[in-house]
């Protein structure tokens, strides 16, 4: 019953149907061309060949009801412009994939399915030319006027393109990054207009002309949703916003990277000064030494406070940790302790300040050196520089734990860097605390107690 109700309208509204969709397509592929500046090359092919596919449909089932059988090579006319009726459903299928890889980026992926798409489409187009001469595909019987299907109709005229169609939101799904959601929604919604008009056509009533005109439909439809100048225009505004929003964080990565390195370049040589000023304030009681110690640290101190100021460190992030019962020398007593720095007169200063904790203390150059030296004992406590060459600290902690090397150790960062944002790196990255350079023996003693305590250090 619902079959034949839309038999019935189909069979006296398709012309009607067909003219209004052609009309409409001649008015849009004018419109296109007039604009073409703000549109894609290959938008405009698939423009034009689903309006030709329309118009030809609409030749096609005019001259095959009304063409007289008697004149020479009839059934050759009608059997050519229904080949060529056919040939549209594939010719649109394919301006399809073409137009959608224009959205994409070249890959060997792409290439490939471009390849197997460009044989499909040939061969389709050869098993048509084939239907000239031996009509297998679809037939005309002048007696019955009615049209003659074959499996092939179903298996060619439909089948092959359905499955170009298929294959391209397929490959569209699969690049899904490249376009927007209003890309897909679109495209979506007018692949399946289409799939219906074909199936109307394919399995109700082969003398409508309903296939190619919802092929203008969806044309209409990608235009006014993703071709039109308006749309263009914002999805080119779109795109300059993205990318400058690309560049702010590209040079705010920048600006931080330069921020660590002058960090890193600066406090070194300020925790070369002061270290070694806190190991002569240490080993010397003689008053005049320890006069111009104090004034030695009083400048450094200075310094360091306009380094943290330029730098926008926050410098009473790391005067928190100098918690009164946590800043003695810690008793480091039958510990062990690993100090890694490619400075030597770092590893210097961490000697001297720990001289008194009674630990035993190793030192080394570098990440692969305290790699050999983990494998070979166990350390208590082990300190790690940020910025080495070769293998820097971060890179160090994460060989130690991909080697199962740790342990139950106590692993500290020793840094130029300072914040927040670098506790909850150095945190994630699995260390225990971090200490600041330039080392101060309060911040470190504070951390080591902190941590030997069962605290979380800052």
């Amino acid at each position: 019953m619902i079959e034949e109700i839309i038999s019935h309208i189909t069979a006296h509204e398709n012309i009607t149907f067909g003219e209004v969709a052609a009309a409409f397509g001649i008015l849009l592929c004018i419109s296109v061309f007039l604009d073409r500046k703000n549109n894609l090359r290959s938008f405009r092919i698939m423009c034009i060949v689903t309006v030709l596919s329309d118009i030809v449909d609409l030749v096609a089932t005019y001259v095959s009801f009304t063409i007289n059988p008697a004149l020479p090579q009839a059934h050759f006319v009608v059997i050519l412009l229904n080949t060529l009726n056919y040939c549209g459903f594939g010719c649109i299928a394919f301006t399809l994939f073409k137009y959608l890889r224009s959205y994409m980026r070249p890959t060997a992926g792409l290439h490939r399915a471009n390849e197997a798409m460009n044989g499909i489409f040939v061969l389709y187009l050869v098993l048509h030319a084939v239907n000239l001469f031996h009509p297998y595909i679809i037939d005309f019987d002048f007696h019955k006027k009615q049209f003659i299907r074959t499996p092939f109709s179903f298996i060619i005229g439909y089948g092959i393109p359905l499955l170009l169609v298929t294959l391209t939101l397929i490959m569209m799904v699969l690049h899904n990054r490249e376009y927007t959601k209003r890309q897909q929604t679109t495209l979506t919604v007018s692949y399946l207009i289409v799939l219906a008009g074909v199936l109307v056509q394919a399995f109700v009533n082969a003398r409508v002309l309903i296939a190619h005109g919802t092929g203008v439909i969806a044309v209409f439809i990608e235009y006014f949703a993703l071709e039109s100048p308006d749309y263009r225009r914002m999805s080119e505004l779109l795109k300059e916003s993205q990318e400058a929003q690309q560049k702010i964080r590209e040079a705010q990565r920048a600006r931080d990277d330069l921020f660590a390195g002058m960090t890193h370049e600066i406090r070194t040589p300020l925790n070369a000064v002061i270290g070694i000023d806190q190991l002569v304030m240490m080993e010397d009681s003689d008053e005049v030494v320890q006069v111009l110690a104090g004034k030695i640290k009083k400048e450094g101190e200075t310094v360091l406070s306009v380094v943290n100021r330029i730098l926008n460190q926050a410098v009473e992030a790391a005067g928190s940790k100098k918690n009164g019962d946590f800043t003695s020398v810690p008793d480091l007593r039958g510990k062990s302790v690993l100090s890694v720095d490619d400075t030597p007169i770092n590893l210097k200063i961490i000697e001297g300040l720990l001289g008194l904790s009674n630990a035993t203390l190793v030192s080394v150059g570098s990440g692969q050196e305290a790699l050999q030296k983990l494998m070979e004992q166990h350390f208590d406590i082990v300190l790690i520089d940020h910025q080495m060459p070769g293998m820097d600290g971060m890179t160090l902690m994460k060989k130690i734990k991909e080697s199962d090397l740790r342990g139950d150790s106590i692993v500290i960062m020793i840094t130029g860097n300072d914040g927040e944002e670098y506790r909850k790196m150095y945190k994630e990255a699995g260390f225990d605390g971090y200490v600041t350079k330039p080392v101060r023996k309060e911040d470190l003693y504070s951390v080591i107690n902190s941590l030997l305590n069962g605290k979380e250090s800052a």
